[in-house]
């Protein structure tokens, strides 16, 4: 009787090193492909971190590749060349315009064993909930990129947020936070703490650092004291302790992850905008929360949407007001 051998941790690094060459070899090739058609293209989150601070060692696992396209004609330009080369729409609906427009992104698939999956981005930050402080941001994080890269302070909010909305689910992002907050000194942290303030990542910030001062506590508690969490801020982190585990697909875990973003919106009047917005979104956000290929059908999930997050949404506000309440009276 034959036993399989199992890959050891030698096997698997070897793998993964060899995905992560794949995946730079990629980079450079989509570089050209974006210069053939005059698109400029700027890496961003695990390719961008894998040429940057990951650069000496290459010890950060990526899975596929996240580029950002500074305006639509140019993501529509781009995604028509590698289309046309080894690369499939994941979601054909995901060019029209209402679409594209409500989700910024364009997921491609490779067709090929030598290529990886690319998402192109119009923007940073893709989560319109933020509303104007968002668009504020994205335009200004363009205007600091350095030699095609973000800038630090940018780089570290942005991603922040990619993890907070995600989640924290996977530990690397989380790795990525104590990796790029470690050479910033005190004036970073208040630069921090101000462009938080600005473009509403002050909650962001303060979850992403509670997680930081896991592996980082000198560190994460020296930015987390630059940022001053209000009395409001501080019921929010215990809501997001209070969630400190893995999701599952239970149905209680994924109510508590569909609403979760919504808790991480600093003003409280936004909170209530984003959650009109999605109680009477538009056509092309509707599209894409229930992934409806067909016009009619859009119009017939409406009143079911309606019926849908107004049930959800009670119970999810529920269980936050039971969770910051407990934590208040714990104070």
């Amino acid at each position: 009787m034959q036993t399989e051998n199992k890959p050891t941790e030698t096997d698997r690094q070897a793998d993964d090193l060899a995905r992560t060459l794949l995946v730079l070899n990629n980079y450079d090739w989509l570089k050209d492909e974006a210069k053939a058609v005059g698109v400029e293209i700027i890496p961003i989150k695990g390719i961008d971190l894998l040429q940057t601070v990951y650069a000496e060692h290459l010890d950060r696992f990526v899975r596929d590749i996240d580029l950002l396209c500074t305006s639509e004609a140019d993501c529509r330009r781009l995604v028509e060349r590698l289309c046309q080369e080894e690369y499939r729409l994941e979601f054909p609906f995901s060019m029209r315009p209402e679409v594209l427009a409500a989700k910024q992104k364009v997921s491609l698939l490779s067709c090929s064993m030598t290529k990886v999956n690319v998402d192109i981005h119009t923007a940073f930050v893709t989560k319109k909930f933020f509303a104007k402080t968002i668009g504020a941001f994205n335009a200004d994080a363009l205007t600091r990129c350095r030699k095609g890269h973000m800038e630090a302070t940018d780089r570290w909010l942005f991603l922040a947020q990619h993890a907070a909305f995600h989640l924290f689910s996977d530990g690397k992002w989380t790795r990525d936070l104590m990796v790029l907050l470690l050479p910033l000194d005190g004036t970073q942290h208040i630069t921090l703490t101000e462009k938080a303030t600005l473009y509403g990542f002050r909650r962001v910030m303060a979850a992403a650092l509670c997680h930081v001062c896991k592996g980082l506590p000198k560190q994460g508690q020296a930015a987390l004291a630059a940022l001053k969490p209000t009395a409001s801020e501080q019921r929010f982190l215990s809501f997001v302790r209070h969630f400190d585990h893995p999701f599952s697909r239970h149905a209680f875990d994924r109510l508590i992850a569909a609403y979760w973003e919504f808790v991480f919106i600093d003003r409280r009047i936004a909170r209530l905008s984003a959650w009109l917005r999605l109680i009477f979104p538009d056509k092309g956000m509707l599209s894409n929360i229930y992934k409806i290929k067909r016009p009619l059908s859009v119009l017939m999930f409406y009143p079911l949407n309606i019926l849908i997050v107004g049930l959800t949404s009670l119970v999810f506000l529920s269980v936050y007001c039971s969770v910051t309440t407990l934590s208040r009276k714990s104070i």
